[in-house]
């Protein structure tokens, strides 16, 4: 593992331009799913001694997580998880994503990290979630663009891809749970599969991801259109990886708007909206009235 791990560390300094760190600034660590939130701490307080770390963040790290970075100011680390399904075959990707967590962290705005400068881009700040939310599906999305850009094994169709899309995006609805993630993997799905240009172009089309005549299904297929086409804009740019302040506030609050609305296209799909918000109502702990 640590052998494959450094030949995509090599692979990475090759390919990403302007490379803000080089072979022996980046250190590797690997441990079993009950060990990884050990081995993050041990790393952090070596190479980023500020971080705070949640007890949400430990569970996400004893339960699946495939890797995670550190940043730190001069060399960063990268720890994967060893126990994970399918680990040889996405070794590469899941190296190559958290050394571009890295890269982004390092150039995003001068050289600087975008969440030292507005601090709203951590997990644990609850300040401004247009930020914080924009700033975590973005950081996400080119992570896990550019990892497929270089480390992939074949080309996607949209209809190959449709039923991964409409799971993630069934996912994302107000609720308790972060649905971040399954949003971004949806956007990430439509931006990188090998017709992904005409599919862009068609996402306000009835059937073709949201289906129904109703304003909700037309607010909602526009909405998720708006989010597509800013991560498409912005990969069309020279240096993609450079945002502002702008954009990702602009994306969260897209991202926002997109699963308000969802929420209540779902509710329609269900039939009955009003029963079915009583009963969303009842399960969020909020009551009837």
């Amino acid at each position: 593992m640590r052998e494959h791990a450094y030949q995509t560390l090599k692979y990475f300094i090759q390919t990403m331009p302007d490379n803000p760190f080089n072979e022996d600034d980046i250190v590797f660590g690997f441990a079993l799913p009950n060990k990884m939130a050990g081995c993050y701490k041990a790393l952090c307080e070596a190479y980023r001694p500020n971080e705070e770390i949640l007890p949400e963040h430990e569970d996400q790290l004893a339960n699946g997580i495939g890797g995670q970075a550190v940043v730190g100011v001069d060399k960063s680390a990268v720890l994967i998880c060893t126990k994970q399904p399918q680990l040889r075959a996405n070794m590469n990707r899941i190296v190559f994503h958290e050394l571009m967590h890295i890269y982004c962290a390092k150039v995003e705005v001068d050289r600087e990290h975008f969440i030292d400068i507005y601090g709203s881009g951590s997990p644990y700040n609850k300040d401004d979630e247009a930020l914080r939310d924009g700033y975590y599906i973005w950081s996400e999305f080119i992570a896990d663009y550019y990892a497929e850009k270089h480390t992939k094994h074949g080309q996607f169709t949209f209809d190959s891809c449709r039923g991964i899309i409409l799971k993630c995006l069934d996912e994302v609805v107000i609720a308790p749970k972060d649905n971040r993630r399954d949003f971004e993997w949806a956007c990430h799905n439509v931006l990188t599969m090998c017709d992904s240009e005409s599919i862009i172009d068609r996402l306000t089309e009835p059937d073709v991801i949201f289906s129904g005549d109703s304003d909700k299904a037309h607010n909602t297929r526009r909405l998720f259109s708006d989010c597509v086409q800013l991560l498409h804009k912005q990969m069309q740019t020279e240096k993609p990886w450079k945002i502002s302040e702008e954009f990702v506030a602009k994306l969260g609050d897209s991202y926002h708007s997109f699963e308000s609305c969802h929420t209540f296209y779902r509710f329609e799909q269900m039939g009955g909206i009003e029963n079915a918000i009583n009963d969303y109502m009842k399960q969020m702990n909020v009551g009837e009235d």
